[in-house]
């Protein structure tokens, strides 16, 4: 087999890799939405038991479980969970589902959608979310992978994404993007808008507006934490300069984000065991990237993998103080090391961590396993 064989293999597999994960994570996503559509079920025949205690006997739990087809003890832990679970953030916001690029003509063409009135496309996803305006916990996705590149608006309100579809390039997702876009009634020189700009909107007579650049600087796929409650970005590169893009554009406008709205605090470790519950299982071959630094504000964090000190007599590293700068939770013309002696108890060892907050509250999410 010659290279060029060989190339072509790769490829070849890593397109049958990612068409597989693409497809198990479409198969979770369907789990997890019939689990919810499930517990809701579940939750309305104890209400309903509730409310009328002449028919309890019949919305009894093994009533229950012969109407879903599951056992008792299912329908005990779900009746369970539905008692006790904190309501998600954006519970009464409706899910937005996030389809293939057929599956979206297809819900258009049925009239799902209503009349098609708006279209959002973008490079960078971030701009997505930024834009829509929308609270991110809305894409069910979310746990998995960044927000789409794509939202498809209709005239009653509704909105679907659509995955695998961008803008600002000549390669296959602009390329989905323009195959959609003609399928829906677009021109056929669509596609010069699409390759040519890494933001763009539409409605059903062409392009509104458009942006050759990404409309956001801020770098770094949001996904949820395990609670559901909060979202996570896992900054690797360029730390200060992405810290400080979150900050303007993000934490700076909490009307506009409510989900990033609330007091800016920060968690410095010091202690690489102390911080183990942030770190990567697969970071061996995504480059050496150890979280040391969580700036939290309302729902958002942003996990920082800045370095450690090397020296054992510095507090934190220059790295982490750039951090805390761009993140603007350093006091100005104040040495750093004078400044954190105040949070270093009078003794002997040092703490696994430090917290800064003006109010000197910790994070209000803080990964398990973490002392």
């Amino acid at each position: 087999m010659d290279h060029f064989e060989l190339r072509a293999a790769v490829q070849q597999h890593r397109a049958d890799m990612h068409a597989r994960h693409r497809r198990i994570a479409l198969l979770a996503r369907q789990l997890r939405e019939a689990e919810a559509d499930r517990d809701r079920s579940v939750a309305r025949f104890v209400s309903l038991g509730e409310e009328h205690q002449a028919a309890r006997h019949e919305t009894g739990l093994r009533a229950i479980g012969r109407e879903l087809g599951v056992t008792h003890r299912a329908v005990t832990g779900m009746v369970e969970r539905a008692r006790t679970r904190t309501p998600h953030p954006a519970a009464d916001a409706p899910l937005i589902p996030v389809l293939t690029a057929d599956q979206a003509r297809a819900y258009v063409e049925s009239g799902a959608l209503g009349e098609l009135t708006r279209v959002q496309v973008a490079f960078n996803p971030a701009d997505i979310i930024l834009e829509s305006g929308l609270d991110p916990s809305v894409f069910p996705d979310l746990g998995d992978h960044d927000a789409p590149n794509m939202l498809l608006y209709g005239d009653d309100g509704a909105v679907i994404g659509v995955e695998e579809c961008l803008a600002g390039y000549g390669g296959t997702g602009p390329s989905n993007t323009v195959r959609l876009l003609k399928e829906l009634g677009f021109a056929e020189d669509i596609r010069h808008e699409v390759y040519a700009h890494r933001y763009l909107e539409l409605d059903p007579s062409g392009v509104t507006r458009a942006s050759a650049e990404s409309l956001h600087r801020i770098g770094g796929g949001l996904t949820l934490s395990p609670d559901g409650q909060h979202f996570i970005v896992r900054v690797r590169e360029d730390m200060p300069r992405v810290v400080a893009d979150w900050a303007a554009e993000v934490m700076a406008e909490p009307a506009k984000y409510p989900w990033a709205a609330g007091t800016r605090r920060a968690r410095v470790y010091l202690d690489r065991a102390a911080a183990a519950p942030l770190q990567e299982p697969y970071r061996a071959w995504r480059g050496n990237h150890t979280f040391s630094v969580v700036i939290e504000q309302g729902r958002l964090q942003l996990w920082v993998a800045a370095y450690y000190p090397f020296r054992f007599s510095d507090i934190l590293s220059t790295e982490q103080i750039q951090v805390l700068d761009a993140a603007d939770l350093r006091p100005a013309d104040v040495e750093p090391r004078t400044w954190l002696d105040r949070f270093i108890p009078a003794r002997r060892e040092r703490p696994p961590y430090l917290t800064i907050s003006d109010d000197g509250q910790d994070l209000t999410y803080i990964p398990e396993g973490t002392p």
